[in-house]
């Protein structure tokens, strides 16, 4: 990644130049120059690589097929790649996810900058659908923050206990370039009088089984409860069934809420489900609305950080990605005792919408 040099040096010298094009087999001599160098791989997630055979066969089999992969070369140089800058596909198309390298013999000149730069200008325009590019940086690599905020991106958050690194989870810095960006309210709270004259809300949270289907419909089958959900209501219970059967028993985290001294049925439910980096996991719940404002979702979620990071291992962080306008979804993490850290923008696509997304966590020293 790129590091920082003295303002006078950098005032004293033009803009450097860079242009990008596709990698071919031909350049893995010129990518063993940064990629076998133990000062380049130090914040990326791989090892210096010890010859060129396994860094042939990364170029064959990731570079090449990947959809944006880019060789960076310094105009007016010899076409020899200096580095290399991606654009990768995330889970949501109306946004991708950033990465870069550069050769230690470039840093501090600026090529990093103008390789993210040329990124942002071209491509929203070659990649359908896409509406935010996101970078995440490890909180201690000031240099790559710093090209990222002269590339234009706009620093989002600070991802508390986010990432494996080398067998450190770190904290990570999330910044975004969306699709308008240029080139170059307060949580609502109850009334002191209302929370005197309610007791606290008790659940109790188990595993679902197949004979829930019935009360699960009650909520699933509700148009209003599944406006910030990602799946539409059901209409019958034969598909509810088969999501029961094929993706709720067996998923490694996924709890029934039901409200203790009643019979059992559950009102609602939450997950934590696994992500990209052990050391993380994504909360989802969702309550029936005849129970909306008891305080049962709020209930559910701090029995939930209560027990599950002693019940899945390595377990660092949970999250939760709250619709900006949904403002009850935040007041139920925000009480619950989740931290929020910052609005991602444009950052997920939502039934023919693109949606920001409010990031809250929740981490083990949290408890």
């Amino acid at each position: 990644m790129e590091r920082s040099q003295e303002p006078h040096a950098a005032a004293a010298r033009g803009a450097v130049e860079v242009s990008l094009r596709r990698f071919d087999l031909a350049d893995v001599d010129a990518m063993m120059v940064w990629a076998s160098d133990p000062q380049v791989a130090a914040v990326c997630r791989w090892e210096p690589y010890e010859s060129t055979e396994p860094l042939l066969a990364y170029l064959r089999d990731t570079v090449l097929p990947h959809p944006w992969f880019r060789a960076i070369c310094v105009a007016g140089g010899d076409d020899r790649p200096v580095g290399a800058v991606s654009v990768s596909p995330t889970a949501d198309p109306c946004r991708a996810e950033l990465g870069y390298v550069v050769a230690r013999a470039h840093w501090g000149k600026g090529v990093a900058t103008a390789a993210v730069k040329r990124v942002v200008a071209t491509v929203f325009g070659e990649v359908e659908g896409l509406e935010r590019v996101e970078a995440l940086v490890d909180v201690r690599n000031a240099a790559s923050q710093r090209v990222l905020e002269k590339a234009g991106f706009r620093r989002e958050a600070v991802l508390r206990k986010y990432r494996v690194l080398k067998g450190d989870v770190r904290d990570m810095v999330i910044y975004s370039f969306i699709s308008t960006d240029p080139l170059e309210t307060q949580p609502i709270t109850p009334s002191p009088a209302a929370v005197r004259q309610r007791a606290p809300m008790e659940v109790t949270l188990r595993r679902f089984e197949l004979s829930d289907v019935d009360a699960m419909m009650a909520w699933a089958s509700d148009p209003a409860v599944a406006a910030f959900c990602r799946w539409e209501p059901y209409e019958s219970t034969e598909p509810l069934l088969a999501y029961l059967r094929d993706t709720v028993l067996p998923h490694p985290w996924f709890r029934a809420i039901c409200v203790a001294g009643g019979d059992d049925r559950p009102v609602g439910a939450v997950s934590v489900s696994p992500t990209a980096d052990p050391c993380r996991a994504e909360l989802g719940y969702v309550v029936a609305r005849a129970h909306w404002g008891k305080g049962v979702a709020t209930a559910a979620v701090k029995r939930v950080v209560a027990t599950v990071f002693g019940e899945v291992e390595g377990l660092e962080r949970v999250e939760a990605l709250v619709d900006v306008d949904n403002a009850a979804s935040r007041r139920v993490v925000e009480k619950a005792g989740f931290r929020r850290e910052g609005v991602l923008r444009r950052h997920y696509w939502h039934k023919g919408r693109v949606r920001d997304l409010v990031m809250y966590s929740f981490i083990s020293s949290d408890r």
